[in-house]
């Protein structure tokens, strides 16, 4: 479509920037088919707000990941920022150059990725008690296992194919003290099935050196069907815990492995969405704040 010379798109970048700066991503989107001049500004300025989403200061990520029954007493984790590859300087600048239509499609398939934190000290964890507890094992909270990764114990007995986390990711905006948010949204939330044969290969796929994108892709578990949300982990195996006696033919034996919280993966493109609505749901509830805590003693 050829633009009119005296109409919209004859304006300065800098002016047609600062409109269209003014319309939420959403809105923006619709707008892209309009011409190329008007393509490329709407691209600009995605690009920018994915920048600053990734790393924006004032908003942090807060990963629950937990086996169902341990709903009630494992804590969620604060996530540091560490990279979007592919969303730098210079990657920008080649996309914007490039003649080719689908700028906008490359740019929805990037991910950012976050280190999932180690609890903070006041946020408590339900412990045994000490009439009565677990027979054999504890349930599969959190354990201290590793300097800087957040680790998780899973366990399999012999019947079991499979176990399954719940993971829910929110956007939050810190309030004045801890556990006090301003906002929350959700960016993904779902159940994964963590295979017995997933957690065997993981565990010889570590010793194998590979590329680093086949490596990352190996040892992501998503938490949805669309892949918004992924947990990179390593796959330790356990040697402390007693093997049976005896086993049948046909039965596999129980295993107990260690999952090492890698990195959190959260596709870009939800990030800046779920970022926008945050921001509408501050103003909306202007002087209000959302408490999280443990209420468990």
């Amino acid at each position: 479509m050829v633009v009119d010379s005296t109409g919209f798109g004859s304006l300065p970048n800098e002016i047609l920037f600062s409109i269209l700066s003014s319309f939420s991503t959403r809105n923006l989107l619709p707008l892209t088919p309009t011409c190329r001049h008007i393509h490329d500004i709407i691209l600009r300025i995605i690009q920018c707000r994915m920048l600053e989403a990734a790393a924006h200061k004032d908003h942090k990520l807060v990963l629950e990941c937990y086996h169902p029954s341990a709903k009630f007493y494992t804590p969620y984790l604060y996530c540091d920022y560490i990279g979007t590859p592919g969303l730098s300087l210079d990657d920008c600048n080649a996309l914007r150059a490039d003649e080719n239509s689908g700028s906008l499609g490359k740019l929805s398939k990037l991910y950012s990725y976050f280190r999932p934190l180690k609890p903070d000290e006041h946020r408590r964890v339900l412990r045994q008690h000490p009439a009565g507890g677990w027979p054999a094992l504890p349930p599969m909270g959190f354990v201290n296992k590793h300097e800087q990764l957040v680790c998780q114990d899973v366990h399999l007995d012999s019947h079991e194919l499979f176990s399954q986390l719940v993971t829910t990711t929110n956007l939050v905006k810190l309030g004045p003290k801890p556990g006090v948010f301003m906002s929350s949204v959700t960016i993904g939330e779902g159940l994964t099935r963590v295979w017995r044969n997933w957690l065997a290969d993981r565990t010889c796929c570590d010793t194998t050196p590979v590329e680093p994108d086949i490596e990352r892709q190996r040892k992501t578990l998503w938490a949805d069907s669309t892949n918004r949300v992924g947990l990179k982990m390593n796959v330790v195996e356990r040697t402390d815990i007693p093997q049976p006696i005896m086993l049948r033919r046909d039965e596999d034996p129980p295993v107990s492995y260690t999952l090492q919280y890698e990195e959190l993966a959260i596709r870009t493109s939800q990030l800046l969405l779920m970022m926008e609505q945050s921001f509408e749901q501050e103003v909306k509830h202007s002087g209000k704040a959302l408490v999280i805590g443990s209420w468990i003693y």
